[in-house]
């Protein structure tokens, strides 16, 4: 084929494909969002309300055996072994028991580690040799 056909044929194939691949959408006098857009923003950010409180509202739990000191109570974290000193709604503990135990964990200026207790979630019984 000679240059001059296939330049006439390339510029025909770029005339013609623009017209036959355009796309009608009908009436363009919507203005804004669809409802199905709407509606899955509205979940989407649902969703991600959802996660915020529950990280934010969630108590972090402790299980461990609890233990006396001087002055007060302690009870090392069976998942890390490190000691927590036991403040705040401090039940009857007894030194010896294994619990699950609610609450927020505190770090001193000094490093030292506190739980303050909101609740007894579970009381295992007597901690294992």
């Amino acid at each position: 084929m000679n240059f001059l056909p296939r330049a006439m044929l390339s510029v025909a194939l770029m005339l013609a494909v623009p017209v036959f691949a355009r796309a009608d959408y009908g009436p363009t006098d919507r203005i804004g969002p669809s409802g199905a857009e709407v509606a899955g923003a509205i979940a989407g950010a649902a969703g991600a309300a959802t996660l915020i409180l529950y990280f934010l509202l969630r108590s972090p739990s402790i299980t461990g055996c609890v233990q006396a000191t001087d002055a007060s109570m302690t009870l090392v974290n069976e998942k890390d072994n490190h000691a927590f000193a036991l403040t705040g709604n401090v039940p009857d503990l007894k030194p010896g028991e294994r619990l699950k135990l609610k609450g927020k964990k505190l770090k001193g200026k000094e490093g030292k580690l506190t739980f303050r207790i909101k609740s007894v979630d579970h009381n295992y019984g007597a901690c294992k040799p």
